[in-house]
């Protein structure tokens, strides 16, 4: 899915500037915004994923004060984008939580600076889905593209403690046919103490990074969830018993397994 850009700016000129580079750059951007007011319409018509943010806006309102309520109210990420370079707007701007402030007059805007400003500030945004500080992670009962097609009362997502995941695979799933079907390029599915599977769009190697220590990886298809909760035992050393399914840990893993199985049992 596109991010979403807003851009709220008092400089047509620039704004459509900014707007057609971040096209290029295969981003969503909103219609020509100048002022607090236009903003908060815009936010709550389509909430943006990041908002390019000018300082001086038309009306009274300022950009300061915009940032302000983009942090305490609507946690949107923002990066200032002003000509305002004297220091005393500058340290306004600290206590306003942004991501970054880019002066735009030096000695004119780079458009490169802006663009790697939100693609990092969209990563970290994207690595802050998971942390292991969560109890919990969102899985989605289908493909994105499916549950977009269910009735407006059906739930499509659900809230999953991590403790009742048994463990998450690239393997392929049994359909509502019963029939096995291979999982799509970029998803996951996960399996629950309650025997429910949901569904994820990750890696199993961007999902290793976020989740919390008790899982670990035994392939190049699992990770598993080894807490006295999950694990039924092991089997000959090279293998374990998660609900009942034998599971092989792979040479590669197995070195990193038994790191993590000291690190939380005693033997």
């Amino acid at each position: 899915m596109k991010a979403h850009i807003l851009i709220v700016e008092d400089q047509s000129a620039l704004y459509e500037r900014l707007r057609r580079a971040l096209v290029k750059q295969n981003f969503t951007v909103d219609k020509y915004t100048k002022t607090f007011d236009e903003a908060i319409l815009r936010i709550k018509e389509n909430t943006p994923d990041i908002v390019l943010l000018d300082i001086d806006l038309q009306g009274i309102k300022d950009g300061i004060d915009l940032g302000k309520v983009l942090h305490s109210q609507y946690k949107i990420p923002f990066i200032y984008v002003t000509d305002l370079e004297d220091d005393f707007t500058f340290a306004k701007g600290l206590h306003t939580n942004h991501e970054q402030f880019i002066v735009k007059t030096k000695p004119r805007l780079n458009i490169e600076e802006v663009t790697r400003a939100i693609h990092t500030v969209l990563h970290k945004k994207q690595n802050n889905l998971f942390t292991t500080e969560k109890d919990a992670l969102i899985g989605l009962v289908g493909y994105l593209d499916e549950v977009k097609e269910y009735g407006r009362g059906a739930v499509t997502k659900v809230p999953v403690p991590y403790k009742k995941i048994a463990f998450f695979t690239v393997t392929p799933y049994l359909n509502e046919d019963e029939e096995l079907e291979d999982l799509r390029v970029n998803y996951l599915w996960f399996k629950t103490l309650d025997k429910e599977y949901y569904f994820l769009k990750s890696s199993l190697k961007e999902l290793l990074k976020h989740i919390p220590p008790y899982f670990v990886r035994i392939n190049e298809s699992y990770i598993v969830n080894i807490s006295p909760e999950i694990l039924e035992g092991r089997i000959n050393g090279s293998r374990i018993s998660i609900m009942g399914q034998e599971l092989r840990i792979k040479r590669t893993y197995a070195k990193a397994f038994e790191k993590r199985l000291v690190s939380l049992y005693h033997s």
